[in-house]
């Protein structure tokens, strides 16, 4: 057999087991218990979630499926007193995670490491040099 075809079809199966398989992506408030609500905004190219104001230790979760052509991505606004952020939450390349749990504090975005289960503390992408 052609070995271009064999490595078109291991890389369609790869691709297509994961389009399969649910992510998840979970924003929990954990802000300073005084400070006011957390108003969140997140999109993808495809959707757009809409806006959710979260309490004190609430949260948001949403499910979605792989982009069978790769790319997925997902971003979010942050806002809360006078402050503005956004953040990459999801990017298929980049994020080694199908249950991505973040949470927000007051010093910034945390993702949990499922490995040293701990959450990783993470810049604002506004905080992040462009290159």
């Amino acid at each position: 057999m052609n070995p271009l075809l064999l490595l078109f079809m291991f890389l369609l199966t790869a691709n297509c087991e994961a389009a399969w398989r649910s992510t998840h992506v979970q924003i929990t408030n954990n802000l300073d218990p005084n400070t006011t609500d957390l108003t969140i905004h997140c999109k993808s190219a495809d959707d757009d979630l809409g806006v959710h104001v979260l309490h004190h230790q609430e949260f948001y979760r949403w499910d979605f499926k792989i982009n069978l052509f790769g790319g997925t991505q997902f971003w979010c606004s942050f806002q809360w007193l006078n402050q503005f952020h956004w953040l990459d939450v999801f990017i298929e390349e980049t994020f080694n995670c199908r249950d991505c749990k973040w949470i927000i504090s007051n010093d910034g975005p945390s993702l949990y490491n499922k490995i040293t289960k701990v959450y990783d503390h993470k810049k604002w992408n506004d905080e992040k040099k462009r290159t």
